[in-house]
């Protein structure tokens, strides 16, 4: 008791062997871990609405998963190519966006019309095409790097097309007859090598001459803006006159199948009258002229303003009586 050192403890000191015989029995756990963080990452991944999964193992096609949710496959065999087929994309031609402003590419935008034979049978137009992934499966593997190949073809197209329009008509009034048909041409070809891709819409930005005739295409545009302008008035009056002379129209005609039949029933009434007298003449011819010639004269007498006498003698008139109010 006394030989005990005042500075010795009570504390035992840890033991190596003893710590690494504790963490012994950490191991599985780690290591079941980890092998379900393998799984999770190697073995399972999600598709959300509007996606597709193209499954390929060792490269060849096996499936294409389409509904969302939590999707298998084996690891290190199997890989799942994602498609976002809902969103609708864009490509622009002419000019690009780059950091927030908008660059022009000259050697898009300058294309040749119909109009070879003119100064400004060149213009500078800009396009946009909006387009969506219609099968997954094709988009990857039937046509080596799809975009940069949509980009070439419809430059193709919407320059062949431009090339049969006059250059009036790509800058007024035939653009949306141009944009039709370079969607047309488009979807053609897309559908010809098998792409996988729907084109939902052409557009045509913006379309301008060249700089050496600018001024005078834009008198030529503002010129037809006026008759666009007048047309439409034309229309508005024609519009509002037409009802109007059409009712006037029905009105007359309702006027005149009113008189006819108006001037029908006197016509029957006067042949009915005419006849019932002529009865009566055969019957009575005296009567009946002594009764015609009275309502002659009380017919005729109220319309007298002045009364004259002939002398048969002389052949002078002589006034006797004058009946003017």
């Amino acid at each position: 008791m006394f030989n005990q050192s005042p500075f010795r403890s009570n504390v035992r000191t840890p033991n190596m062997k003893d710590f690494f015989n504790k963490g012994r029995r950490f191991i599985p756990i780690v290591i079941i871990l980890v092998i379900i963080g393998f799984l999770a990452t190697n073995c399972f991944y999600s598709l959300n609405s509007g996606e597709e999964a193209v499954v390929t193992r060792f490269g060849k096609w096996v499936r294409t998963e389409t509904d969302a949710g939590l999707k298998f496959r084996l690891p290190f065999v199997e890989t799942a190519h994602i498609v976002n087929v809902q969103g609708v994309r864009r490509m622009e031609f002419g000019s690009t966006l780059v950091n927030g402003v908008y660059v022009d590419i000259p050697e898009e935008a300058l294309m040749l019309t119909g109009e070879l034979s003119r100064v400004n049978g060149l213009v500078n137009a800009d396009w946009v095409i909006q387009y969506r992934i219609s099968n997954s499966y094709n988009y990857l593997f039937k046509v080596d790097d799809p975009e940069s190949t949509l980009h070439s073809i419809t430059q193709a197209a919407y320059r062949r097309v431009a090339a049969a329009y006059p250059l009036d008509d790509i800058l007024t009034d035939r653009k949306d007859d141009i944009q039709r048909e370079i969607l047309r041409d488009l979807q053609e070809i897309c559908n010809k090598y098998e792409m996988g891709i729907e084109i939902t819409a052409v557009q045509l930005q913006d379309a301008s001459p060249p700089n050496e005739v600018r001024e005078a295409f834009l008198d030529v545009t503002r010129s037809l803006e006026d008759r666009i302008a007048k047309t439409n008035e034309a229309e508005r009056y024609r519009n509002e006159e037409l009802p109007r002379a059409q009712g006037r129209a029905v009105a007359a005609i309702n006027e005149a199948e009113s008189y006819k039949e108006r001037r029908i029933n006197e016509a029957l009434g006067a042949v009915a009258r005419y006849t019932a007298i002529e009865e009566e003449y055969r019957n009575q011819p005296d009567i009946m002229r002594t009764r015609l010639y009275l309502e002659m004269i009380r017919e005729v007498m109220p319309r007298i303003e002045n009364v004259y006498f002939v002398d048969p003698t002389s052949g002078n008139l002589i006034e006797i009586l004058n009946l003017t109010p």
